[in-house]
């Protein structure tokens, strides 16, 4: 059985006499018919004997991974991960990482520690074959998802490789066997162990599956699906199990919609909170990123709940553009409402904003002395509004003149 590879694999595995494989998604990929993404390749030779072997050939050999025993070997515009046969002792938890990782000259030790079939089948370059020990190309066939051997033993140690399993599941749309599914249930509990920006990566791929070979959403609807049949929620922190999806279906921006579903279904009674102690727990988002997404989810529910538009574009006008598609979504009447204002903000040239005035903070400070710095940006901020009204000029005479008005009330 042919599988199409480039003129420079070929070269490297003439470096293997002991034969070199290629595997996992990108022979999975192959038999498809489907775009094929990194190369992975594998043979019984240890990682420093292949780094002497291409020492002073037209090949290049970076360390990946010492613990694991992974390299990446290069040449012009291509590049492959290796790592020789080995056998991958895991600690009782869901942590992913294995303890330690023992070398072994056969295919067969292996492929025992890859996870799903379809992703066990290997094709030897030298020899021009597939190695198919567990069946994979019937699975491929039949469009379904499952362990190479005892579910519980792939699944029981690694949380990873069961969001990995719903993620591919709606990249292929394909189905899960019913035992795989049957352990990965029993283990869901192992999402807990995965640190948090690994959990937030494979989230966000399966957030996108289905455009990873541009399939329809057919695939993401199942893969959602699964989170909900596991009760996967629960070890986000969530109080549900199942989540109720609808605007992750309909935004370009699937992060901001998933959390919007997730708000809908909890129904927290300070969303700011909510969302400080979600994504800095389960994802380990930074304060500044925190901001932006409560931002975007405070600014679309404002609108929603008939925020006036005068006070409504002072805090969200620099936000506009990534608020605008998610009210779109859900209404596209709120959405052209707000949206002639803030076209009529463009159009007048309003001030919009404190750093939009004439004025400083400098220029109360030198012109009124006696006025504390506290009550500055009270002042500036009714400023703006009269300003935003056409009450008051935005010349800086003006500004200190409403400014000498209303002495007594600072």
């Amino acid at each position: 059985m042919f599988i199409d590879i480039s003129e420079n694999l070929k070269k490297l595995a003439k470096y293997f006499p002991e034969n070199l494989y290629i595997v996992g998604g990108y022979v999975r990929n192959k038999l498809m018919g489907l775009s094929s993404g990194d190369v992975d390749l594998a043979s019984s030779v240890n990682v420093d004997e292949v780094a002497k072997r291409l020492k002073d050939s037209e090949f290049s050999v970076k360390i990946k991974n010492l613990k694991l025993g992974s390299i990446l070997i290069s040449f012009k515009d291509e590049s492959y991960e290796y790592t020789s046969f080995r056998k991958e002792i895991y600690a009782n938890d869901g942590s992913h990482c294995p303890v330690s990782v023992v070398s072994t000259d056969k295919i067969e030790d292996d492929a025992i520690r890859r996870d799903f079939t379809v992703n066990s089948i290997y094709y030897n370059i030298n020899k021009d074959m597939i190695v198919d020990l567990y069946h994979g190309i019937v699975d491929l066939s039949q469009k379904v998802i499952r362990c190479n051997i005892s579910p519980d033993e792939v699944l029981k140690n690694d949380g990873e490789r069961i969001l990995r399993m719903i993620r591919i599941a709606g990249e292929l749309n394909f189905k899960i066997d019913k035992q795989t599914l049957k352990s990965a249930i029993k283990y869901t509990s192992n999402l807990q162990d995965i640190s948090g920006n690994r959990k937030f990566a494979e989230l966000e791929k399966i957030l996108y599956c289905d455009k990873r070979y541009n399939l329809n959403k057919a695939g993401l609807k199942r893969a959602l699906k699964l989170l909900n049949v596991m009760g996967a929620w629960k070890f986000f922190g969530l109080r549900e199990k199942k989540l109720k999806y609808k605007m992750v279906y309909k935004t370009e921006d699937r992060v901001l919609g998933l959390l919007i579903d997730i708000v809908s279904t909890e129904k927290p009674e300070c969303l700011q909170t909510f969302l400080e102690n979600f994504l800095k727990e389960q994802f380990g988002f930074s304060q500044a990123l925190i901001k932006k997404v409560f931002t975007y989810l405070a600014g679309y529910y404002d609108a929603l709940d008939g925020m006036r538009n005068k006070l409504y574009f002072f805090k969200y006008y620099q936000d506009w553009a990534y608020i605008y598609p998610l009210l779109g979504r859900r209404s596209k009447r709120v959405q052209s409402k707000y949206n002639f204002f803030y076209r009529y903000i463009i159009e007048h040239g309003l001030a919009i904003s404190i750093s939009d005035l004439a004025i400083t903070s400098a220029d109360i400070k030198e012109h009124f002395p006696k006025i504390d710095k506290r009550n500055f940006e009270r002042i500036l901020e009714n400023l703006l509004s009269k300003v935003f009204d056409g009450r008051v000029k935005n010349t800086k005479e003006a500004l200190l003149d409403e400014i000498e008005k209303n002495l007594q009330n600072y």
